[in-house]
């Protein structure tokens, strides 16, 4: 081999190990940029939903009955309702009914009987009775029911309307109430005419009767949460 020919061979060694090493910075250096960072954290937030939760108590006579009422009559009961377990505003708690033994006296909205409510700003005196009544040292203050003092039991199981003022909207608070049922004055009855506890309703003497009626009533309260707002 001539020195000419050495000379180039050893020439393109150099050349190919020129280009080796420069593909290899090449790939070094294309793995070695960085960028500068920085990172930030916000909370921890906790999240919690409220409970919206109603009871009766402490006084319940609901279910203490009454027999051989006429028209005229009243049936005074307390039934308290309290807020203690919730921890969110209600908007409403609204009064129903329902009846699981029913006639013309929770059916007939003019005949039939009538419901009223009354609240105390402390727990009232109670005396036992029969039948119980109860005594309210500062007073009695009307609770409407859908903006009157009183509605009928049987448009009440059909539409349960809201009770105002209550204490017991606000989560915590209690109000002391007494439930009226009356019967009519002019609730009509003549067995010579109509069957006992029979005719069409909102009748007279000569179309119903509401002698020998029974219903078994239960009162049903509802609370509503109150307007969702911003937190």
């Amino acid at each position: 081999m001539t020195k000419a020919n050495r000379r180039r061979r050893i020439a393109k060694k150099l050349l190919a190990s020129t280009a080796l090493v420069g593909g290899a910075l090449s790939l070094g250096f294309g793995g070695a940029f960085a960028q500068f960072t920085d990172t930030a954290a916000a909370g921890p937030q906790t999240i919690s939903s409220g409970t919206i939760a109603i009871a009766v108590g402490p006084t319940n006579d609901s279910a203490t009955g009454a027999a051989n009422v006429v028209p005229g009559d009243t049936i005074g009961r307390e039934i308290d309702i309290n807020s203690t377990k919730a921890t969110a505003n209600a908007a409403t708690i609204t009064l129903g009914f329902t009846a699981t033994a029913t006639s013309l006296l929770d059916t007939d909205p003019t005949n039939g009987l009538q419901v009223s409510a009354q609240a105390c700003a402390a727990a009232p005196t109670r005396t036992a009775g029969p039948p119980p009544t109860y005594t309210c040292a500062g007073g009695w203050t009307t609770v409407d029911i859908n903006g009157a003092t009183s509605a009928s039991v049987a448009a009440l199981e059909t539409t349960p309307e809201p009770l105002t003022p209550l204490n017991s909207l606000t989560a915590g608070k209690q109000d002391y109430l007494v439930f009226t049922l009356t019967f009519p004055a002019g609730a009509p009855g003549n067995l010579s005419q109509v069957a006992a506890c029979s005719g069409v309703k909102a009748g007279t003497a000569a179309t119903e009767n509401l002698e020998g009626c029974s219903s078994t009533l239960t009162y049903n309260l509802l609370a509503t949460q109150r307007a969702a707002g911003a937190h």
